[in-house]
């Protein structure tokens, strides 16, 4: 049989379709989705100051992978400055991008012209973010509600937010490997920010009305926006969560965790009220091995 230029047309366009569903495309149908293999890009996110004259330098990151999660130990791979210095990031990442993940305290005499450097290296790739104090670099709470929270506007009569107060965390535990632990934080939070109020049809003298079902960032802080996001920060293996958005009830949010290889793990805890957040870190010691499970 002849193979003519139509046949090869053919097969040229069958190996690319087999190839983008083998790869996976973005939805504009152009931009390739790669499930791993990836690097993994550290994000510079803005400074903040600080009443006392100090400032903060928040990073986060970009893992250009769609499912693979990368464990880069602080070291050579990941470190601040020339001596591979432990500013308290994070080891373990997450698929895709998360901001203002992690923030570094500088003392008040930091030289301006100075940067902070995060690099880390992933599949080959060594990556930077270069963290500065560049005026236009300043950012405010407001900045890591848009960003973080997806929470971009404020009414003009909205009381000032306090970050919620974690007073009550579990204390360090040891647990065998593939056994479930418990982790609980206790949270309180000064009810705000309050929901959004029903701008359709009012008029002067007619009380608003809160929103039936407010959802997302506009829900009460008393119902699900108060909640703790769990992540794993640091350790060998892998934590798999029984959920990792805890609803804070009765002022507290628990979870279950189970590891799968025996070593030092640190988990972290973000209690959220849809505007901003704290954290806290829990560290549990796994022994056995994964043998035992």
């Amino acid at each position: 049989m002849k193979f003519t230029t139509f046949m090869l047309r053919v097969a040229l366009m069958w190996i690319a379709g087999m190839s983008s569903i083998a790869m996976g495309f973005g939805q504009d149908g152009y931009t390739p989705r790669f499930n791993s293999g990836q690097n993994l890009q550290p994000v510079f996110e803005g400074w903040s100051r600080n009443p006392d004259g100090s400032y903060f330098m928040w990073f986060g990151y970009l893992n250009r992978n769609f499912e693979e999660r990368l464990n880069i130990p602080v070291g050579p791979n990941n470190s601040f400055g020339p001596g591979h210095e432990d500013m308290g990031q994070p080891e373990y990442f997450l698929p895709r991008r998360k901001e203002f993940v992690f923030k570094v305290k500088l003392p008040a005499d930091w030289p301006k012209d100075k940067d902070l450097v995060w690099t880390v290296t992933a599949h080959g790739s060594t990556l930077k973010a270069f963290g500065s104090l560049w005026p236009v670099w300043e950012m405010d709470e407001h900045t890591i509600s848009a960003n973080r929270m997806r929470r971009t506007a404020v009414d003009f009569d909205e009381p000032g937010n306090e970050p919620p107060s974690i007073m009550n965390a579990s204390s360090d535990q040891t647990v065998a490997v593939g056994t479930p632990v418990t982790l609980t934080l206790s949270v309180t939070d000064d009810g705000n920010p309050k929901p959004r109020l029903d701008r359709g049809g009012s008029v002067a003298g007619v009380t608003k009305k809160a929103a039936p079902s407010p959802t997302g960032a506009d829900c009460p802080s008393d119902g699900p926006c108060l909640k703790v996001t769990w992540v794993q920060w640091r350790g060998p293996g892998t934590a798999k969560f029984s959920t990792t958005s805890s609803s804070v009830k009765q002022g507290q949010a628990s979870t279950s965790v189970t590891f799968d290889k025996p070593g030092t793990y640190t988990v972290r805890g973000y209690a959220e009220d849809g505007r901003s957040f704290t954290e806290k870190d829990l560290k549990i010691t796994v022994t056995g091995s994964q043998n035992n499970r």
